[in-house]
C-alpha cells in the first residue's frame, strides 16, 4: 500500500501542475492570495472610512484573512481532488494493486503538503518583508487544526464521492457545498459581528469550530467565542470516516469500475 500511494503521489504531483510547473506554483498560491489582498484592501477601507474598529488592535487583518482562506483553500481542494480522482485515474483501476482508497489518501496528502508550504512561504513574505507579525502563538495547535482540516476534507470528500456515485442528482448539488462551507465558517469575517440567533445555527457546522479553534491558537489576543468546542468537529470526523469506509469497502469495484 505504501508503494502504490508513493508511486500515486508523484504521479498526482506532476499532473497536479502540467507541464509548466513554475506557472502551476504560482496560480496555487495565487488564488488564494488575490482573495485575501482584495478583502485586506476592502476592510481596511471600511474601517479608515467608519473609523470603527473590525478586529482587535493586535490582530493583523492581513493575517486573520490568511489564516482562515488559505487552510480552507486547502479543504476545499481536497474534497474537490478527490471527488475527480476516480475518473481521473480509471485507467489505473485495472492494475490490482491500485484501489480508489489509494487515490483519495495520495490526493489528501498532496494538498495538504502543497498548502502547507504555501502557508510558509505566507508567514515568510508577512514577517519578514512587511513587517507583519505572522507568528503563530501556539504552533502545534495550530498545526493540529491544520491536520484536522485535511482529515475534515478527506471524510467529507469520500462520503461525498461515494454519494455522487449512489444519488445522480447530487452531482449537480454537491459542488455547491464548498460554497456554502467559505460562507458559514467565519473565514473572511469575524465570528463575533453574528447575530446570537444565527450563530447559533452556524455552531452546528463542524468547519467553524476548526477555524476558529485555530485563530485563537494563532493569535495572542483574539477573542474567545462562547460555544466553540474543537472536540465536537473530532467526533463529527470519526463518525463520518467510519461511515464513509463503511460504505465505500461494499461500493469499492463499483466505484473503481465507472466513472463519476
Amino acid at each position: 500500500m505504501v508503494n502504490v500511494i508513493y508511486a500515486l503521489f508523484f504521479r498526482e504531483l506532476k499532473t497536479r501542475f502540467g507541464k509548466n510547473r513554475r506557472i502551476g506554483y504560482a496560480l496555487v498560491i495565487a488564488e488564494p492570495m488575490i482573495q485575501v489582498v482584495v478583502i485586506t484592501s476592502i476592510i481596511t477601507a471600511i474601517r479608515e472610512y467608519s473609523h470603527h474598529m473590525i478586529m482587535p488592535q493586535d490582530v493583523s487583518i492581513f493575517m486573520f484573512l490568511a489564516v482562515g482562506i488559505i487552510p480552507f483553500f486547502m479543504f476545499r481542494n481536497i474534497l474537490s481532488q478527490l471527488m475527480g480522482g476516480i475518473q481521473a485515474n480509471l485507467g489505473l483501476f485495472a492494475y490490482k494493486p491500485v484501489k480508489p482508497i489509494h487515490v483519495f489518501i495520495t490526493r489528501t496528502l498532496l494538498e495538504s503538503f502543497i498548502f502547507f508550504f504555501i502557508i510558509l512561504i505566507v508567514l515568510f513574505l508577512a514577517q519578514w518583508l512587511f513587517g507583519i507579525y505572522a507568528i503563530p502563538n501556539n504552533f502545534l495547535e495550530v498545526y493540529l487544526c491544520f491536520v484536522l482540516l485535511a482529515v475534515s476534507g478527506f471524510s467529507i470528500g469520500l462520503c461525498l464521492t461515494i454519494l455522487n456515485h449512489l444519488v445522480e442528482p447530487s452531482r449537480k448539488i454537491l459542488p455547491y457545498t464548498g460554497i456554502l462551507l467559505y460562507l458559514a465558517s467565519a473565514i473572511v469575517y469575524p465570528i463575533w459581528i453574528v447575530p446570537d440567533n444565527l450563530l447559533n445555527i452556524l455552531l452546528y457546522n463542524p468547519m467553524i469550530h476548526i477555524t476558529e479553534t485555530l485563530k485563537i491558537n494563532y493569535f495572542e489576543n483574539y477573542p474567545v467565542t462562547e460555544g466553540i468546542d474543537i472536540s465536537y468537529p473530532i467526533l463529527f470526523n470519526l463518525m463520518l470516516l467510519f461511515v464513509g469506509l463503511w460504505f465505500y469497502y461494499y461500493k469499492r469495484q463499483a466505484l473503481a469500475a465507472d466513472p463519476l
